[in-house]
């Protein structure tokens, strides 16, 4: 089987998509998650990023960043290059969702897509 990456929430769980609630303007949320190799083989020059989902608007709020030692790196919204991953390997990363004051409508659900690729077997 070829390296297969597959997003899991932070207890490990494969996950499609993520619920970060009714973000209310002037409020935040942070959630982690990992990167795992779930393939046989080795997939390189890997990559997070995220990505407008439809018409909804989370994209505009949301950032990205690496885990360092169980606690996010600075967030942003360039695609993170992770480098090699062997196969069974997994690697923790960040998403958060900060909308500013005065954003409608109110809780309106933040989507985005998380997008994880990769080049190699």
């Amino acid at each position: 089987m070829a390296a297969t990456l597959e997003i899991e929430d932070d207890t490990g769980a494969a996950i499609t998509t993520v619920n970060f609630g009714a973000v209310n303007g002037g409020a935040s949320q942070a959630l982690k998650f990992q990167v795992k190799n779930v393939g046989n083989q080795v997939a390189t020059s890997v990559q997070l990023s995220i990505a407008r989902l439809a018409s909804n608007d989370g994209i505009d709020f949301a950032q990205i960043a690496e885990d360092f030692g169980g606690n996010p790196g600075s967030y942003g919204t360039t695609v993170i290059n992770l480098g090699t991953m062997i196969a069974g390997a997994y690697i923790s990363f960040w998403c958060k969702v900060t909308v500013p004051i005065g954003t409608t409508p109110a809780g309106n659900p933040r989507m985005f897509d998380i997008i994880a690729v990769y080049t190699g077997t």
